[in-house]
């Protein structure tokens, strides 16, 4: 009974235990898995011992095979041994049978009268004489507060006048342990998949969130349970579902833009070559002006399919980069001479801030030209009329990696947003939702690639009221 009351203890306790730790969920699958078997296995064991004691005891305690054994295993040698043997020579007899020491077995030569000739235990003389019969047997529990200590009588003529009796006391074997391997092999398997059965529905959750979102469901997501390995894969796929989302929504977006950058010019182009064609202009001079804005809605055609044309090849993967050695100084100064008059004419002014030392980089000088080229060309069409757009070159140290920092600053026309800081460098984002604005839209994303194919990265902040793009080149 105390036995039995501390492993129903144990089992509270782990029971215990097993929910503080679903609570804080702080394993790893693996983990978890063979912290479930073992938790299974012990209470498996304390459940089979609770009903093996008080529900099915009479079942699983069936001894009725215990006497056939007992004989088999101990007596039935020792029996055809002394039926071939000369029991009448006393002193081989009892040199025999002195050999045959067991501590549960007493084994008896007796003759009929119950008078003890040899044994394995020499201080019992006599036997019960009711006792010396041929075949008798005896079976029975002893009160011993364990129901599976027995007792065990048996006779069987030998020869010659003489018995064999024998007395057994010990525990039985029954002949129900595979029975009561089964009952535990059933609880554990029970006990372990009512404890792992959440895991396997997550993992079927999983599954099914997983099909959705190849099915196009983009929006389905997998809740979030677990501190695992299981955990961190909701997480990944989630995260999976929503760049797919985002990268679906900009590729619907792209297309849009695109239908709408090349249509508005194209109709513009072919609504002035009608009135051309029909004559219905006054005269040499608005004629000229049809052609003049013919030719700046061509010029922005062209310009647009070469941001198309460069976005395509920039994340094409078997692009080469043609590197050379650059001078900062001296091509910050030849870029600044080639558009001051340009900035003058919208009324701005381009300043440009050079150091005393000079810095060197690798690149390849076409894209690098291309990627300060989109970040002119946008202080150029969104800055505010008679301000000033600075152009600086300096060095900075991140990680203790020297790097080359090519700013463009302007102050903006319009307020600039947290949300717009952080979506400039995406494709096809204009901050003029209306896209009154001439552009593809796909300026400052090319800046972004081109700058992470040389082993850079950009990035854009607000410093009191003016706008900063920094390029960031590994010197």
């Amino acid at each position: 009974m105390k036995i039995i009351f501390k492993l129903i203890i144990i089992g509270i306790v782990l029971f215990s235990m097993i929910i503080g730790i679903k609570s804080k969920r702080i394993f790893k699958l693996r983990s978890e898995l063979v912290f479930s078997a073992i938790i299974s296995a012990i209470i498996s064991f304390i459940l089979v011992v609770f009903l093996k004691e008080y529900i099915l005891g009479s079942l699983l305690n069936n001894y009725k095979d215990t006497p056939a054994y007992i004989h088999r295993d101990t007596v039935s040698g020792i029996e055809n041994n002394l039926k071939n043997m000369n029991i009448n020579n006393s002193s081989k007899l009892q040199k025999y049978m002195g050999e045959q020491f067991n501590m549960s077995c007493y084994i008896f030569v007796v003759k009929k009268d119950g008078t003890v000739i040899a044994a394995n235990n020499r201080e019992i003389k006599n036997v019960d004489i009711h006792e010396i019969v041929d075949g008798k047997k005896t079976f029975k529990f002893l009160n011993t507060g364990r129901d599976n200590l027995i007792k065990i009588t048996r006779c069987d003529y030998l020869k010659d006048g003489y018995y064999l009796y024998y007395i057994y006391i010990g525990y039985g074997e029954s002949d129900n342990g595979n029975f009561v391997g089964i009952i535990w092999a059933v609880t554990f398997s029970i006990i372990f998949f009512l404890l792992i059965w959440r895991r396997i529905s997550y993992i079927s959750k999983i599954k099914s969130t997983v099909s959705n979102i190849t099915e196009g469901n983009l929006s389905n997501r997998v809740p979030l349970r677990y501190k695992n390995e299981l955990g961190e894969l909701a997480r990944d796929i989630n995260y999976m579902a929503s760049k797919i989302e985002k990268e679906e929504k900009n590729k619907n977006e792209f297309m849009t833009n695109i239908s709408h950058d090349l249509r508005t010019p194209l109709t513009t182009i072919l609504g002035y070559i009608n009135m051309i064609k029909n004559n219905k202009y006054g005269s040499k001079d608005e004629l000229n002006n049809y052609v003049d804005i013919m030719n700046k809605k061509g010029i922005y055609l062209k310009n647009m399919l070469d941001d198309f044309f460069e976005y395509s090849k920039l994340y094409s993967s078997d692009i080469i980069l043609e590197k050379q050695k650059l001078e900062l100084n001296e091509l910050a100064r030849q870029i600044a001479e080639e558009e001051e008059d340009e900035f003058t004419q919208k009324g701005l002014k381009l300043s440009i801030k050079l150091p005393q030392e000079s810095i060197y980089i690798e690149a390849d000088p076409d894209l690098l030209f291309r990627a300060l080229n989109n970040l002119l060309s946008n202080a150029l069409k969104y800055s505010k009329e008679n301000t000033v757009v600075e152009f600086n070159i300096s060095r900075e140290t991140f990680n203790n990696i020297s790097y080359a920092v090519l700013s463009v600053s302007n102050i903006p026309n319009d307020p600039i947003s947290n949300d717009d800081l952080e979506n400039f460098f995406e494709r096809l984002y204009k901050k003029d939702l209306s896209r009154q604005k001439e552009g593809s839209g796909l300026g400052l994303s090319i800046v972004k690639n081109i700058v992470k194919l040389h082993g850079g990265f950009v990035k854009a902040y607000k410093q009191d009221n003016r706008l900063v793009f920094n390029i960031y080149y590994p010197c």
